[in-house]
């Protein structure tokens, strides 16, 4: 059965803006775009996902998007939530049976965890789930696309859960390290291993460790 994956993204000059008080807005667009490129070429890496769509207000993303290989569209502002939900709907007239819905601030995905998620869903019904390390979520996948609908938010993997009893299905919950780690702060952009990133976020890290040094403005 055909899963899509599906990243939301930001408007880069709203994106990491927690980083805003170290990185200038340049470094933080450069920074996004490497993340975007690594979790698109690890998802193009994955036999069990078939394409993804990947869905920002920002046509700069849209663009380096598709470079990468990925469909694109255009969110009109409506949400996080929402441009998923239309997401999804594009993945379906594409064929999908599942969607693998996946932030692009994920610099230490590997393949074998989005092989593990999408084997973890093996019922015609099913969603699986992975917390990021704040109770996020950082991996949900939906068969069918439509099961149920996404509650990305604060603390979103509870109400994921919920969500998911409401309708009738126990989520499976995938957990590791690699899918947990996304960079919201200074102390996750510090504690990034460069050797473990994906090559575009590791030559943009390494560029700034070198230049700025990670000091404030």
């Amino acid at each position: 059965m055909p899963t899509w994956a599906i990243v939301p993204v930001k408007r880069l000059g709203e994106a990491k803006s927690s980083l805003g008080h170290v990185l200038r807005d340049e470094e933080r667009r450069e920074l996004v775009l490497s993340m975007l490129a690594d979790v698109l070429e690890v998802i193009k890496a994955t036999p069990s996902l078939a394409g993804s769509v990947v869905v920002s207000p920002d046509e700069e993303v849209l663009q380096a998007a598709k470079a990468s290989g990925a469909l694109v569209l255009l969110e009109p502002g409506v949400g996080l939530n929402k441009a998923i939900e239309l997401a999804t709907h594009r993945a379906i007239a594409e064929g999908a049976d599942a969607v693998l819905v996946l932030p692009a601030d994920l610099p230490l995905v590997r393949v074998s965890d989005l092989e593990n998620i999408a084997a973890m869903a093996r019922f015609q019904r099913d969603i699986v789930l992975a917390p990021s390390k704040d109770n996020g979520t950082n991996a949900l996948l939906l068969k069918p696309p439509d099961v149920m609908s996404p509650r990305f938010g604060e603390e979103s993997f509870i109400d994921h859960l919920s969500e998911a009893r409401a309708r009738g299905i126990v989520p499976r919950i995938y957990r590791s390290p690699f899918i947990a780690m996304d960079v919201d702060d200074v102390q996750d952009l510090m504690g990034l291993k460069v050797d473990e990133l994906g090559a575009h976020t590791r030559a943009v890290i390494q560029k700034i460790k070198r230049g700025a040094k990670l000091t404030k403005k």
